[in-house]
């Protein structure tokens, strides 16, 4: 076990392990992107009314399959990708530095990046899959220039195809990382090649059945994305400007604190005031990453306004930004000991506060009468409900949170979600249909009329009360 600790990168195993128990061990609540995913994943589907690609929904289908519908098999493929990002960015550090000590700095990064250290804990799902893909990608780019076989060839298509499945906003990555790669000598020879159409047609295959669903679609994914991102036309230049700016800070943001503590603690290398900056192709390759970025965004700035982007949004565009710090900061000699002690301090620390918060979110939480998403005690409620009144019974109900946590324990009841129809086995002879809904929402029927039952038994859990009803 000592020997195993002595490795770095064993810690972010256990580091996993324990978000994974966790998440398992204090609260069977599940957030509203893994309800999604309930949902979508009982059928395999060519794409779902969400403004996201099916990949990870598909995935979700799958574990369904092995280890049944529920948290526990949403848990499994979240932190199954979340540990192949970090060894593939391992991976992709040992590609791009020269020294060890680098690669468990650009390795270690995460940690310090608050939308993976607390929001992919949280509720990422799509998000965990793209910056899967992301990372992916940039291992099959460099992979590629070190040896363009056929296989490098396929495997770069497949990473492509996987990204733009993972999300549709995985194209702020593609589109820039190609414009990049096609301006560099080096990396144009492999794009501009025969073999290339071995990665089309394999992103292709990959994307193909989705793309022809998006077609026959596309109105109801685009006008979501629209709303979300909110782009406009009809305003002033200088409001464009702090659009503009607003959307710098979120990105300088995405970055904080690992940023900070190398632009103070190495600022005249990262700056290259001592002249001497490491510099071939894969450097190059990163540095024009992010000025066709920035040239973007300045030219967009000139006629529309900035989308509303969220910090937690930025991963195609920041993800790699580390990296690019990194290859910065490299020199022949190594880090000096009083950095490499700031960045561990500051990562242990912010590791346990956000363990800290994490445990306090399900346990001192409810204790305090302080009830979220994450602590409300759905199931704890829904496990109390008589033995007699589930078996035999068709479960309704309009809200799609609760509905969620239905499919995951009642796999041998007949469900309807929002009037849609889950049938999780054959059909049953149902000698009651059983309607749930929060009890500060009013249930309707689908005519919309209002039901007013006759509630005969309440059962308490926490904040939540469950009325039993005679709906006769």
């Amino acid at each position: 076990m000592m020997f195993i600790l002595k490795k770095p990168l064993s810690w972010i195993l256990l580091y996993l392990i324990f978000h994974i128990l966790i998440r398992l061990l204090f609260s069977t609540t599940m957030q509203v992107d893994d309800t999604e995913q309930i949902r979508h994943g009982q059928d395999l589907l060519l794409g779902y009314p969400i403004p996201q690609p099916p990949l990870y929904s598909w995935l979700s289908w799958g574990m369904f399959k092995i280890f049944s519908t529920g948290l526990y098999a949403l848990t499994l493929l979240k932190y199954a990708l979340i540990a192949l990002t970090f060894w593939f960015t391992w991976l992709v550090s040992g590609q791009l530095f020269q020294h060890l000590q680098t690669r468990y700095i650009a390795t270690f990064s995460y940690l310090l990046l608050p939308s993976f250290a607390w929001h992919m804990h949280q509720g990422f799902t799509h998000t965990i899959l793209l910056g899967f893909g992301i990372i992916l990608t940039m291992h099959a780019l460099l992979s590629l220039k070190e040896n363009n076989s056929i296989k490098n060839y396929l495997y770069f298509g497949l990473a492509l195809g996987i990204g733009l499945m993972a999300k549709y906003s995985f194209l702020l990555f593609m589109i820039p990382l190609l414009a990049s790669a096609a301006s560099i000598t080096s990396f144009r020879k492999i794009i501009i090649n025969q073999k290339i159409l071995l990665t089309i047609g394999v992103f292709v295959l990959i994307i193909g059945p989705h793309t022809y669903w998006l077609t026959q679609h596309y109105q109801e994914i685009f006008i979501s994305i629209d709303q979300k991102l909110k782009v406009t036309s009809d305003n002033l230049l200088l409001d464009r400007i702090k659009s503009a700016g607003q959307f710098a800070v979120a990105a300088i943001i995405f970055v904080m604190p690992f940023a900070l503590i190398f632009i103070i603690n190495s600022w005249k290398r990262l700056f290259n005031t001592d002249k001497q900056v490491i510099t071939d192709d894969l450097t190059l390759l990163l540095n024009r990453f992010y000025l066709i970025i920035i040239v973007s965004v300045l030219t967009l700035t000139l006629f529309v306004s900035m989308p509303h982007f969220k910090v937690r949004w930025f991963h195609p565009l920041m993800m790699i930004f580390p990296l690019w710090m990194l290859a910065r900061i490299e020199r022949k000699e190594l880090l000096s000991k009083s950095i490499m002690r700031w960045f561990a301090g500051i990562t242990i620390i912010f590791t346990i506060l956000i363990f800290s918060i994490r445990i306090a979110q399900v346990t001192i939480g409810p204790e305090l009468g302080i009830y979220g998403r994450l602590n409300s005690p759905v199931i704890e409620t829904l496990n109390k409900l008589p033995d007699h009144l589930i078996k035999n019974s068709a479960i309704k109900t309009q809200d799609e949170f609760l509905g969620a946590h239905l499919l995951s324990i009642y796999q041998d009841n007949d469900i309807t979600i929002n009037g849609i129809f889950y049938q999780n086995s054959v059909t049953h002879d149902n000698n009651r249909c059983l309607l749930l809904w929060d009890d500060d929402e009013s249930f309707l029927d689908p005519d919309e009329s209002f039901l007013e039952p006759n509630a005969t038994q309440n059962i308490d859990s926490g904040e939540l009360t469950t009325m039993i009803a005679d709906t006769k």
